[in-house]
């Protein structure tokens, strides 16, 4: 980290006696881990405190487990609630993208994310976007290792866990200091609490859910799509796409679903000719909003009159196959594949 820049991060931070820190809507392990590293640095190399606030659910198994075993204090923000008349963090999220609930930039002080930066972020005063990281968790790492601090077993488990979820895997995107940083937080960590995590008993509901997403599944030559339709735990849409990225007959997936007014998408690629986060952009144009990373990437859209909704869902399949193939054209089921390929 560049001296002029903690410098500043300093003095920013030292005006303020108590903070405000914003993850991203349905806050996912990497925008939970941040909030509550920065949580800890505030309070140890500042006496400073904050607290963490969200929108949205946090419905995902993994990640309420997280929360539970790890005691991180996350307050939700009820639908139309005033944030604290205080200055606030964004984390793992940016201002205009439509995916946190923050209205009005004036109390926003500090962004701290790795996805590209957009124009609203550069007019804040301390805006760390570093799109050379994998995970906002490293990120927060990073100030650890400037400040010579070290972390509590469960801020260290948090961090190890939100930068493992967000930049390993299939349709993810790490790079080598995600890896690093992996290897130094290993030390510090609770691998009983890890496995908990990571291994929680899952509801009926999620294998109602995985069903569901296989039966709606189309798959057109290498590109599939599934629609979830009304769901009371959108976590499941990006769930969903990391599930079926894993099929070895495609490289790009795209999974649907409404939560309340609102349509979520979740889009993943293994090909490195397809860059998720520009695609789905693409895809939605002026619908909405979406960002994200070479290999994943989210998106929403609002909707105005519910019975629209089979409408756009048509209208962003055919959008997506015209970009990604090039043509409009016939799919396969899923489970129907066995009465075309020779299995």
């Amino acid at each position: 980290m560049i001296q002029d820049n903690i410098d500043k991060f300093i003095s920013i931070i030292n005006k303020y006696q108590e903070w405000i820190l914003i993850p991203h809507y349905n806050p996912d392990p990497d925008a939970i881990g941040s909030a509550f590293g920065l949580q800890f640095i505030l309070e140890k190399s500042f006496n400073i405190k904050s607290r963490i606030f969200f929108s949205g659910i946090i419905g995902r198994a993994e990640n309420k487990k997280l929360i539970d075993v790890l005691e991180i204090p996350i307050t939700m923000l009820k639908e139309n609630e005033k944030l604290p008349d205080l200055p606030v963090v964004l984390l793992d999220t940016q201002p205009g993208t439509g995916n946190n609930p923050l209205r009005s930039v004036k109390m926003l002080k500090i962004i701290i994310d790795h996805h590209d930066i957009n124009l609203k972020s550069k007019n804040i005063s301390f805006p760390d976007i570093r799109v050379d990281f994998g995970s906002t968790c490293a990120i927060i790492y990073d100030y650890f290792k400037y400040f010579e601090l070290k972390p509590s077993v469960n801020v260290a488990t948090a961090l190890f866990y939100g930068i493992k979820s967000d930049a390993v895997g299939k349709g993810r995107t790490p790079f080598k200091v995600d890896f690093n940083y992996l290897d130094e937080l290993n030390a510090f960590i609770s691998h009983e609490k890890l496995f908990a995590i990571e291994n929680p008993k899952l509801p009926f509901d999620y294998y109602i859910h995985i069903n569901k997403g296989m039966e709606n599944s189309v798959i057109y030559d290498n590109f599939l799509v599934t629609n979830l339709g009304e769901l009371e735990n959108p976590d499941y849409i990006s769930e969903i796409a990391d599930f079926l990225i894993r099929f070895e007959k495609c490289e790009t997936v795209l999974v649907m679903g409404f939560h309340k007014e609102i349509m979520q998408l979740s889009f993943r690629s293994l090909n490195k000719k397809i860059n998720a986060g520009i695609i789905l952009k693409k895809i939605i144009g002026n619908l909405g909003f979406a960002g994200g990373h070479p290999s994943n990437s989210g998106g929403r859209i609002y909707i105005k009159n519910p019975e629209d909704k089979p409408i756009l869902s048509k209208k962003i399949i055919t959008k997506a196959l015209h970009i990604l193939l090039g043509k409009i054209t016939s799919g396969v089921p899923l489970l129907s594949l066995r009465d075309y390929l020779n299995y």
